[in-house]
């Protein structure tokens, strides 16, 4: 099936005017109505209500300038979908967003849903694409243009649809200083290391950090922790983290995911082997990175 399929040029805007998100939203909704209140339960203010209330719980917008906000409306008979072209970017906590696409679904249609973000999240990443749609003047030349294209909402969610694109990484002779670093200011737990062509070569977690702070011999001795109250905390890891590289460190078997690879296959490996996160790797360049919490918020959430 084709993204022009799910569309109605109808619900579909070029706007100019400087607009808060809220307006925005507002008027999305006003369109979808106006076509199709018949199938839509509780159409208007409950719906804009309920997309505010969802993007108060997980963030809506992505990196590649798009923001998705969705909700699932209990007896809603079709997936309906409307969606802005901004002039004037909307800022989503520092992402400038200029194309907003709401989607209402069935409340079992998630796959769906999971499907259609896929193909949107894909041709956002398009810069050629989404500089010929914001060329366009309205929503009939918006679906011509995408049958033209043929874009395709596919029939399975992949770790490539969720994961993150250019995670923060570090390579293998940077010292632990710069990792810190990057796991502080990005608050993240894990940091793949990759060489300049961007091979991937490991991962650095945070607990192959923690472990630099604690001498070999207290390792042997934990089985008696009391003395431990004098023990000046992570001495050794800031006496060397300006000696000791990611490379020396680095985990360097940990099994990857690859981009194709199922999202039961990546919930599946998470729970065996208690990862919370997975690089997802081909031809042995690295691509991204999955987490717990991708799958949480863009699926189990959706």
């Amino acid at each position: 099936m084709f993204l022009a399929d799910f569309l109605d040029a109808r619900a579909i805007a070029f706007e100019q005017r400087v607009l808060p998100r809220e307006q925005v939203y507002q008027e999305i909704i006003q369109r979808i109505c106006a076509q199709r209140s018949h199938n839509t339960p509780k159409c208007g203010q409950p719906m804009l209500d309920a997309i505010l209330q969802r993007e108060r719980e997980a963030p809506m917008a992505y990196p590649s300038g798009i923001a998705i906000p969705h909700i699932r409306v209990e007896g809603l008979a079709d997936t309906l979908i409307g969606m802005t072209f901004l002039q004037n970017p909307l800022d989503y906590d520092g992402i400038k967003v200029n194309w907003v696409v709401l989607i209402f679904t069935d409340k079992s249609s998630s796959k769906i849903y999971l499907n259609i973000v896929a193909a949107l999240l894909k041709l956002s990443r398009d810069e050629e694409a989404m500089k010929s749609l914001h060329g366009l003047h309205d929503g009939h030349d918006v679906i011509h243009w995408l049958k033209q294209a043929k874009v395709e909402v596919g029939t399975d969610v992949t770790v490539a649809d969720i994961m993150i694109r250019n995670p923060f990484c570090v390579g293998p002779d940077d010292v632990l200083r710069l990792a810190n670093s990057l796991i502080n200011e990005h608050k993240v737990s894990m940091l793949p290391v990759t060489d300049k062509d961007d091979t991937y070569l490991g991962e650095l977690n945070i607990l192959d950090i923690l472990k630099v702070g604690v001498p070999d011999y207290l390792m042997m001795m934990m089985e008696d922790l009391k003395f431990l109250k004098s023990y000046e905390p992570l001495e050794n890891l800031f006496e060397k983290e300006d000696e000791i590289t990611a490379g020396e460190i680095m985990q360097k078997d940990n099994k990857v995911l690859e981009p194709d690879d199922s999202i039961v296959e990546a919930v599946y490996l998470m729970l065996k082997e208690g990862r919370r996160y997975f690089c997802v790797v081909e031809d042995g360049k690295l691509l991204g990175v999955v987490t717990a919490m991708d799958v949480f918020r863009k699926v189990a959430k959706a």
